[in-house]
């Protein structure tokens, strides 16, 4: 939801479904493919951490790696929080991420189970 309302008050074109698919497919997101790799990289070890960084930092500068790294540990703070919680979305945030729930498909995820 953030992304999404960021992307609009800048005028970016977003493709939300570039989540989900190949990564082949333009997400609209400037360096989105190094960012991907770091956020692999941070999350599962491939491709290799260092790379990954390296990348981020050519293509974002060195407070880049730091803003991308801030953003990977605060999703996994509050998935896993949402996740052990079992914490359900309030009416407000259903109603405006609906739309975003059903283009990425997010109830066929695995960790919906816990919802």
């Amino acid at each position: 939801m953030m992304l999404r309302a960021s992307s609009h008050d800048l005028g970016d074109k977003l493709n939300l479904r570039a989540v989900v698919e190949s990564s082949d497919t333009d997400s609209g997101v400037a360096h989105s493919q190094a960012l991907v790799d770091f956020v692999d990289a941070t999350l599962t070890g491939q491709p290799e951490l260092t790379a990954a960084r390296a990348a981020v930092v050519d293509a974002l500068g060195a407070d880049g790696v730091v803003d991308a790294a801030a953003v990977i540990g605060n999703f996994q703070r509050m998935t896993r929080i949402a996740d052990a919680t079992g914490i359900p979305l309030d009416d407000g945030t259903e109603a405006l991420t609906a739309d975003i729930q059903a283009l990425l498909e997010l109830n066929n995820m695995p960790s919906a189970r816990q919802s």
